[in-house]
């Protein structure tokens, strides 16, 4: 894919989440991807599932199996605009034999640039932007994985 190709579906991507701020969240819900306009309500998984449609890139739909879409960025200070951050959760796909070794991932964020994501989280907010430090720090957990699709 040409970089500036690249460029402009990362660009959708977060244009795509960002229109979605406010949206609520209700856990299990699927994004009915195939009908027009946006989702009445998300979680996490079916978010990403959902902006990343927008622009042309199929996802899985549980977070557990989009942690293993794209290619792997081993290190935090390397995220880059699009990228996806795995966390540890409490509620969520916990472990699948895709995987080497036990990865523990309950929750999904778009990482969108400046230190800042959008995710949709059990709020009454829902669909939400926040600076990536603010959320670990709040809930006590650290990215477990990220993943380059674009």
């Amino acid at each position: 894919m040409k970089i500036n190709e690249r460029r402009k579906k990362i660009e959708r991507v977060i244009a795509s989440a960002a229109a979605m701020i406010g949206t609520p969240y209700r856990y299990g819900v699927y994004a009915e991807l195939k009908k027009k306009g946006t989702p009445k309500a998300v979680d996490c998984s079916s978010f990403t599932q959902y902006v990343f449609e927008t622009a042309g890139v199929d996802l899985p739909r549980s977070s557990i199996l989009q942690a293993a879409e794209g290619r792997t960025i081993a290190d935090v200070k390397k995220i880059a605009p699009g990228d996806l951050l795995f966390f540890e959760g409490d509620k969520g796909h916990y472990f699948h034999t895709l995987f080497k070794k036990k990865v523990y991932i309950g929750h999904v964020a778009l990482y969108c640039g400046a230190g800042m994501i959008i995710h949709a989280r059990k709020s009454k907010k829902g669909v939400i932007v926040e600076p990536l430090d603010v959320f670990t720090k709040n809930k006590y957990c650290d990215v477990v994985r990220i993943q380059r699709i674009i």
